[in-house]
């Protein structure tokens, strides 16, 4: 029985750990050349996540691929790190722009038009709180909780949109975030399996938040 359970966490540290190992490559190798403006504007912190969100996926793939336990603290760390940063460099430009969100939610048509205007304002906030939170390692439980169920809608409502042949962009890091030049964009399978990784990601801090090395108050 152990040497079984032993297998199934290897079996699983190598699906996940290539699934972000290639992720985090593709991206880095599909980055736009053009050196990156380190001008102090508002966009300045949306860039530095769209720059160091592919290095992060990478990092953590190689890390469970090297042989990284799933228990160790480091890992959960990093996941904190990644998860964390994608959902704060999702709210900001969500924040500064919501008409334009609203039209992204809008695109996928799962809510009248009359109720547009209640997730483009609350959703990116809780996007950033929930992020903010684990990045500073406060209230991990509760956060990776939200950020999972906000993962499973958006996985849903992708799913919904391909079904119905919708070409549209998914809204994810707003219209003219930085961020969003290192993430996948479009509607489709791609989509759905960039927020799966991070579902699974999620779901382990959540897991783990009671773990040995847990921050959770």
């Amino acid at each position: 029985m152990e040497r079984f359970q032993s297998f199934g966490q290897l079996l699983l540290r190598l699906v996940i750990g290539s699934s972000f190992a290639f992720a985090g490559i593709v991206k880095i190798g599909t980055a736009n050349p053009k050196p990156p403006s380190f001008a102090l504007t508002a966009n300045f912190p949306i860039a530095l996540f769209g720059i160091a969100l592919p290095w992060i996926e990478l990092i953590c793939g190689l890390a469970l691929l090297i042989g990284m336990q799933l228990s160790d603290p480091r890992l959960r760390t990093l996941a904190k790190i990644l998860i964390g940063s994608i959902f704060i460099a999702a709210a900001i430009d969500k924040i500064a722009n919501p008409d334009a969100f609203a039209k992204s939610i809008n695109n996928f048509h799962l809510l009248p038009y009359a109720a547009l205007n209640i997730p483009a304002l609350i959703l990116p906030w809780v996007e950033l709180i929930t992020g903010g939170m684990l990045i500073f390692s406060y209230k991990e439980k509760a956060a990776s909780f939200l950020i999972s169920g906000m993962l499973i809608v958006f996985i849903i409502a992708i799913l919904t949109a391909i079904a119905r042949g919708y070409n549209i962009d998914c809204g994810c890091f707003g219209e003219s975030s930085p961020a969003a030049a290192a993430e996948v964009t479009k509607v489709g399978w791609a989509k759905v399996l960039e927020d799966t990784r991070w579902l699974i990601a999620s779901l382990f801090i959540f897991l783990t938040s009671t773990a040995p090395g847990s921050s959770e108050e």
